[in-house]
């Protein structure tokens, strides 16, 4: 059995399921490529944080010994000095690391539950191409649009209800974290 439409040409059933599973099959493999790229990009980031703390981390330490040699020649009301500048630098540099690693996982949990959400959307879309493609006929096609709907809608409202309760976790957190000394 043959397909037409009257500004097509006629294509063989098997032959138009083929190219629609074939399509499918690269647009995995695509997005494959793409998600694998998507977490080298997320480790690189993190890759990148990390060492910018090592930076500041060794920053904060020279200027401590720097700090340290030269009140060292200095009176005693010098070395007072020099120990509450130590002890303000050594809590400011605490609390921005404190609040920078906090950030930077707060981040990275919402990112990763956005990407995880992402990547289950696509691969229900891929699965449904592929389903779609190997439908009987057009009762099938239907049936399968109305039940993958119904699920996608499930699933994008269950996303949503996790990124909200998510976000607002991660804010609680943070004002706690704020309000104590």
């Amino acid at each position: 059995m043959t397909v037409g439409n009257d500004n097509l040409p006629m294509v063989p059933v098997q032959a138009g399921r083929a190219m629609a599973e074939g399509s499918v099959a690269r647009a995995r493999e695509a997005y494959e490529r793409f998600a694998e790229a998507g977490e080298m990009a997320l480790n690189a980031f993190e890759t990148s944080m990390s060492e910018t703390f090592q930076g500041w981390r060794s920053v904060m330490g020279s200027s401590r010994e720097t700090a340290h040699q030269l009140s060292e020649s200095n009176v005693a009301g010098a070395r007072r000095m020099r120990e509450q500048w130590e002890a303000a630098g050594a809590r400011l540099y605490n609390a921005f690391e404190d609040n920078a690693a906090h950030t930077l996982a707060a981040m990275r949990e919402i990112g990763h539950r956005v990407l995880v959400a992402s990547d289950t959307n696509i691969r229900a879309n891929l699965d449904f191409a592929e389903r779609i493609a190997q439908a009987a006929d057009a009762r099938e096609v239907a049936s399968l649009n109305v039940t993958f709907l119904q699920e996608q809608a499930r699933r994008l409202t269950d996303q949503m209800v996790d990124l909200h309760q998510t976000t607002s976790r991660l804010a609680r957190e943070a004002a706690v974290r704020t309000e104590t000394p």
